[in-house]
């Protein structure tokens, strides 16, 4: 058979199950961003407990993360504002300084680590918000994208994980982070070849054929607009809860009474991979749900926390629920993106709002002189839990309609990839026996039509005779003798 037959069916096939060699790209980056961020932020911490006390290490810690928000935000502003040259250029300049802010923390002997360190998560926000937004470019089918985003989650937390418990060297860990970053770098850069065709504020691209489709989303759709403010209430609010339970981690960490970069976080990994396969069940429909019964689970950690019971149960099921909370945030905003005007702002909106979120919960927890009591803390909880319940009923309402219509396109793009694969094999079956052109279209008409030969030739437009012609000389060619057998020979070929 026809070598060419193979090929082209089996690019049907691969775009049927979404499948693209950019989408390992998306793993690659997102997991190198993943480790660099936090483990950089888990090294700022540890660094800064050596000068300042533990309170401040919060302080500080929110600073950063602030910082990060600020540099997701840099980086809309580059895609929307500056030429593609020029962008090259930033981007290049950006990951010097990047590397050298990480040396500056890493070698630090003082107080001046805060300033390295809101330059290197300014950086890094810029870089993490052109990851996203690459991954939003890349994926743009709902299937499967949880998957992509938890084992990417698993990959940079197993990265993080060897670098500091294998390596013991300062030199060396400061050497790995150097080099993620410069692979992270080169991937982006070669990456913005294929974009380069489209620098437009509403850039999407087609799964199927790269093209620009300006023209399909020049507007926010307005369930689209609807959506975003209720995942931002959604994800602002978890990540109170989220945020509290982890500064209660960063002091006992800061203090000395635990090292949190052992083997608990490694929960981490496996909570990104778990979440991304169970949300991914239903094209993502029960994800709502199921982040709403983990974040109760971490409020329930929480308060095995606080009331004084052992502290590795309450880490183990935190990093259990935040790893399901990080592949919520990401792909809940990447999915936001493809319906939003300003496309290079929402797929790294997720880790802007959840840095913000963390923000704010750490500096209010620096001011607070003395640690709200249990009772207190108990009631503010309760309080965010209702406060969540309502944003997630709000939210699932107003999804109803996204998933409508994604269930439509769903139906859409099956039949399309049905008929390109027949147009396909038709194709490949007559280049396969050196049929003419008039040959293609009577066999095209004897496949599809139940009427005499008389009715067939009238169809054509020709005579009775000359459909008998054609016929015989595609009888010839294929080794068949009658017009049944010639029909019942294509299906046969077909079925090989």
């Amino acid at each position: 058979m026809s070598g060419e037959r193979s090929v082209d069916v089996e690019k049907i096939n691969n775009n049927e199950k979404g499948f693209e060699p950019a989408h390992i790209r998306s793993v690659i980056s997102l997991a190198l961003f993943s480790f660099v961020f936090l483990g950089m932020e888990f090294f700022f911490d540890s660094g800064a407990a050596e000068f300042v006390d533990a309170r401040s290490v919060l302080l500080y810690q929110s600073v950063i993360l602030l910082a990060s928000a600020v540099g997701l935000f840099i980086y809309a502003l580059i895609e929307r504002y500056v030429g593609s040259k020029i962008k090259q250029i930033i981007i290049i300049t950006l990951n010097i300084v990047e590397v050298a802010a990480l040396a500056a923390i890493i070698l630090c002997s003082g107080k001046l680590i805060l300033l390295y360190g809101i330059i290197f998560f300014i950086v890094c926000g810029v870089m993490g918000g052109r990851v996203y937004h690459d991954v939003s470019r890349d994926y743009t089918d709902r299937k499967h994208l949880t998957v992509i985003v938890g084992i990417s989650y698993a990959l940079g937390l197993l990265l993080q994980y060897i670098n500091y418990n294998l390596i013991d060297s300062v030199i060396l860990r400061m050497v790995m982070f150097s080099l993620a970053i410069v692979a992270l770098a080169v991937i982006l850069f070669l990456a913005r070849d294929e974009y380069a065709e489209a620098e437009v504020d509403t850039y999407m691209v087609d799964e199927r054929n790269k093209t620009d489709c300006k023209e399909k989303c020049d507007e926010t759709t307005p369930d689209s607009g609807s959506v975003a403010v209720a995942l931002v209430m959604v994800v602002l609010l978890m990540t109170f809860i989220f945020s509290a339970l982890d500064n209660v981690v960063t002091v006992v960490h800061a203090e000395g009474g635990a090292d949190v970069g052992q083997w608990p976080r490694l929960f981490l990994a496996l909570s990104g991979v778990a979440a991304g396969f169970l949300f991914d069940i239903k094209d993502q429909r029960f994800m709502n749900q199921m982040m709403y019964c983990v974040t109760v689970l971490s409020v329930i950690a929480m308060l095995i926390i606080e009331f004084g019971g052992a502290f590795i149960i309450g880490l183990i099921v935190f990093y259990l629920a935040a790893g399901f909370f990080v592949v919520y945030f990401t792909t809940g905003f990447i999915n936001v993106s493809y319906g939003m005007r300003w496309s290079a702002l929402w797929p790294g909106a997720g880790r802007a709002v959840n840095n913000i979120g963390a923000g704010i919960v750490g500096i209010i927890s620096y001011m607070l002189i003395d640690s709200p009591g249990i009772m207190v803390m108990s009631v503010v909880v309760i309080l965010l839990l209702v406060l969540i319940s309502i944003a997630v009923f709000v939210l699932e309402n107003l999804q109803k309609e996204q998933y409508r219509r994604y269930d439509e396109e769903k139906v859409t793009k099956s039949a399309e990839n049905s008929n390109a694969r027949v147009e396909v094999d038709f194709e490949c079956f007559a280049d396969a026996h050196h049929l003419t052109g008039r040959e293609r279209e009577v066999l095209q008409k004897l496949l599809v039509s139940d009427g005499s030969v008389q009715d067939i030739a009238d169809e054509l437009y020709i005579s009775r005779a000359s459909l008998y012609r054609h016929i015989s000389s595609m009888n010839e060619k294929t080794g068949t003798k009658t017009r049944v057998g010639l029909i019942q020979y294509y299906y046969g070929w077909h079925e090989e």
